[in-house]
């Protein structure tokens, strides 16, 4: 859906961040009232008592794309009747007449099923036209087909006066949040202490770096070895949680005591990134787990057999990731957000699990970074391989002529980049 991005950093609330004052409204007020300002959970760590919502942004510069989400709103399945989903927002006529390349799709799922997922989008809508000053054509869903009810907005690129939209960081990284937060704060008021406790559970098992964890981390004092002297209820959480991160193989149990791996943290945080980080460790079949990195960019181009092929989000529009096992021994967790596709000379196809590869980097007039993948000839892999000396798995079996590296994989219909077929 939207281009490659190398940032590795976590949303983080920036205490410089403020509204301004002619952009507060009832709303916002109401949910600064029921928070009580600073108010913390003295018994969770100062957890903040704000309803949760989770809010992401992407965006598209493909006119087909746009169109293509148009239909994923409203498409069966997704109402709480069973049936389709029903627009809401600009006039759909009027929509479609005002459609460009560029789009911006953003996914509101709050934690509690009692929030009314509509006057959360349209409430939403009404204060980011406020923060930013656009006036938006713009269409939403909600839908119920997930264990998550949750609501869709997609906004043109342009707006109702012909300006280009452009986010700032502060708004899609913090605004965006803390308003979706507010606002299920004015609908259902704080969390309570069985919310909490629920939410405590939830930190004991999560595939995510948390609260616990960090505490973990200020524990091993700069070591790997976690120092448990200590007794009380942190202590029992910890033990949990430490057994849960053996389970993921973030750490072992060994001469009375647990150990961290060395990449634990940043795994947990990747893995919190694209859900399916972790998984993919055990999908390597030349490389050792602990050798799996995200790819940055910072590695250039790269070539090697792609193992394995995710699809991140089950309600999310195309976003993919490749596992790439390069001739270096490494291997890399490629996020994309398209349908991976291989290029071979003037065709593209669907990339097929198995194929020997080369990805390289491109940055667009706007400073993007997007990764194309190209097919690579055995002949070349195993010149690349002897020529630079690699000594892994993957060069060994190429370099060696083993038929196994190669998965024969029924091609899927040849477009070529000029919009042809062959």
């Amino acid at each position: 859906m939207r281009h490659f991005l190398f940032e590795e950093q976590a949303y983080r609330y920036k205490a410089s961040f403020k509204r301004g004052k002619d952009n507060r409204d009832a709303v916002t007020e109401l949910a600064k009232l029921l928070r009580g300002g600073p108010v913390r959970h003295k018994g969770s760590g100062g957890a903040d008592l704000r309803q949760k919502c989770v809010a992401k942004m992407q965006y598209s510069t493909s006119q087909k794309a746009h169109k293509l989400q148009l239909e994923y709103l409203s498409r069966e399945g997704t109402d709480i009747t069973g049936g389709a989903a029903k627009l809401f927002g600009t006039d759909g006529e009027e929509y479609q007449n005002a459609v460009i390349e560029k789009n911006f799709r953003i996914f509101l799922s709050p934690q509690s099923s009692d929030t009314d997922l509509r006057t959360l989008a349209e409430t939403f809508i009404g204060k980011l036209q406020k923060q930013t000053g656009y006036r938006f054509y713009w269409q939403g869903a909600c839908h119920y087909n997930t264990a998550h009810p949750h609501a869709h907005i997609l906004i043109n690129g342009v707006d109702r006066l012909g300006r280009e939209i452009v986010f700032p960081k502060d708004v899609v990284r913090t605004f965006m949040r803390e308003t979706a937060r507010d606002i299920c704060t004015a609908q259902l008021g704080r969390r309570g202490e069985a919310e909490l406790t629920v939410e405590r559970e939830r930190e004991l098992g999560a595939a995510r770096f948390t609260r616990l964890d960090k505490r973990i981390g200020e524990l091993c004092g700069g070591g790997p070895r976690v120092n448990l002297t200590f007794a009380g209820e942190e202590k029992t959480r910890i033990l949990a949680r430490l057994e849960n991160l053996r389970k993921l193989k973030l750490c072992v149990y060994e001469d009375g005591g647990y150990r961290l791996k060395r990449d634990w943290e940043e795994n947990l945080r990747a893995n919190g990134r694209y859900n399916a980080f972790l998984k993919a460790r055990d999908t390597l079949k030349y490389t050792p787990p602990s050798l799996l990195k995200v790819y940055s960019g910072a590695a250039g181009e790269i070539s090697g057999k792609v193992t394995k092929i995710y699809k991140l989000e089950e309600d999310a529009s195309d976003n993919h990731a490749v596992v790439l096992e390069s001739l270096d021994g490494r291997a890399y967790f490629v996020p994309l957000f398209k349908k991976p596709e291989l290029r071979d000379g003037k065709t593209t196809t669907g990339l097929s699990e198995g194929e020997l590869v080369t990805l390289k980097i491109y940055g667009t007039r706007q400073g993007r970074l997007t990764p194309l993948i190209f097919k690579l000839d055995l002949n070349r892999a195993k010149g690349s391989a002897k020529k630079h000396g690699y000594g892994g798995k993957l060069a060994e079996e190429i370099t060696a002529g083993k038929a196994a590296v190669i998965q024969s994989a029924v091609k899927k219909p040849v477009k070529t980049m000029d919009g042809g077929t062959v």
